[in-house]
């Protein structure tokens, strides 16, 4: 540069950050939108940074070991905790990245939404020891559901290819390994984490967004928004990475909060209990409590609705709808499939209820539960008022099938019963007779 043309150089603008951390189908996407519409704050779309940061520390953590400034480390293969001299080499390009997308925005606190954090956290506390860390948890059945939802042409996505692979057969207890494997290493670490941290959980964060909101900015230490709700889903966030729903949703609700508990039971005995105890940890219900539905209500959201009847009440209400007026006696083809048992289950109230169809057709809603007396009789299980849903028109037979929400128990099938489709076919038949 010609002498007498010296120019002062700008200071850096000061950014601080906090990252999010969470497994996907969590809610994260919906977090980092409502943050992102703060004035003070920018949250991108997934940009990774986490495994970046960690490429970096390991690349100079390699540096220093190839030039005898440090010990090789025992297992090359895996990554320790960063130095002081590592972090803060390791943290530059993430900190110009940072400070490019707040300085765009005009704001001073950058929150990170990667799905990979959760993989780093010991590196990004070494590196970022000042920065806030916010912990996003969703209930396991609910995580399933979404999860599913979002893999129909592959699992491809969301670092689910390894729990798929190890388990191709059963894509519910694979999920399952995911969610244990994921929340395991974030309540490990929020343990013995000495840092500013803060818990969120899904559920309400969608049945009281201010509140939830109000609490998390102050821990941020950032204003109160309280109109952040409103904007949230009439501003741009940026294009990348993250719910692809998030583009197509107009406001926050409690729709998607239980819907896990129509899943087939397929999670293994050790699944179960794994589960079970990280839910202790976090004080929500156990899975059998779930199961039966009405998660909302069980975890005392304040817009939750119970509006579910009683399994006998659902029971009662099959039996008359299957025995109405105009229903001819049963074809061959389903006497032969005759008698069956339904089975009202995970009604949110009450004992399940169950509806006999004897021989003739004729339906029973039966009050009481005997030991022993459906020995010999198949079982169809039907999921809370699936059956009188599907009377209705707002569901097919088939989608109810398809979804697990009506279902044979192949234990009480005989081996000379009806085959679990004549089963089906029968009951599908029955139904489209009386409604």
């Amino acid at each position: 540069m010609a002498e007498g043309n010296h120019t002062k150089e700008r200071p850096e603008q000061s950014v601080r950050a906090a990252f999010i951390v969470s497994p996907a189908r969590s809610g994260s996407t919906l977090l980092r939108v409502l943050l992102d519409t703060h004035p003070d704050i920018v949250s991108p779309p997934e940009l990774n940074l986490s495994a970046l940061l960690q490429h970096m520390a390991d690349s100079w953590d390699n540096t220093n070991v190839a030039l005898g400034l440090a010990e090789p480390r025992e297992n090359p293969m895996l990554s320790r905790t960063p130095t002081e001299d590592v972090a803060h080499r390791a943290r530059k390009p993430l900190d110009e990245m940072m400070r490019t997308c707040a300085e765009a925005a005009g704001a001073s606190l950058y929150v990170d939404k990667s799905l990979t954090t959760v993989e780093h956290l010991p590196t990004i506390a070494a590196c970022y020891p000042e920065a806030p860390l916010i912990f996003l948890y969703r209930y396991p059945l609910d995580f399933i559901a979404s999860g599913l939802e979002a893999s129909r042409w592959g699992f491809n996505a969301f670092g689910f290819v390894p729990y798929v692979a190890a388990n191709p057969g059963n894509f519910i207890a694979a999920l399952g390994g995911y969610w244990i494997d994921r929340v395991s290493q974030m309540l490990e670490f929020e343990r013995t984490f000495e840092g500013s941290s803060a818990r969120i959980y899904y559920e309400l964060l969608c049945d009281q967004p201010r509140d939830t909101l109000k609490n998390l900015f102050d821990f941020l230490g950032v204003d109160a928004d309280e109109s952040v709700v409103e904007r949230a889903f009439e501003s741009e966030h940026g294009r990348g990475p993250g719910d692809y729903k998030i583009a197509f949703t107009g406001g926050i609700s409690l729709d998607s909060v239980g819907r896990g508990a129509t899943l087939p039971e397929h999670l293994g005995k050790e699944q179960i209990e794994r589960m079970n105890a990280l839910l202790a940890e976090l004080d929500y219900p156990e899975l059998e409590a779930a199961r039966r539905g009405q998660l909302a209500s069980l975890l005392g959201l304040q817009n939750a609705r119970d509006s579910a009847q009683e399994g006998r009440e659902i029971a009662r209400a099959m039996a008359d709808l299957l025995e109405r007026d105009g229903r001819g006696a049963p074809s061959p083809a389903q006497r032969a499939a005759l008698p069956m048992e339904l089975v009202v289950a995970r009604a949110a109230r009450g004992e399940p209820g169950r509806v006999l169809i004897d021989a003739d057709g004729r339906a029973t809603a039966l009050e009481q539960t005997v030991d022993g007396e459906t020995s010999g009789r198949p079982q169809i299980r039907c999921i809370g008022d699936i059956l009188l849903r599907v009377a209705g028109g707002e569901v097919t037979f088939g989608k109810a099938v398809h979804d697990g929400e009506i279902r044979v128990e192949r234990e009480t099938l005989s081996d000379t019963g009806a085959p679990a489709h004549r089963l089906l076919s029968t009951l599908a038949a029955l139904i489209r007779v009386s409604a």
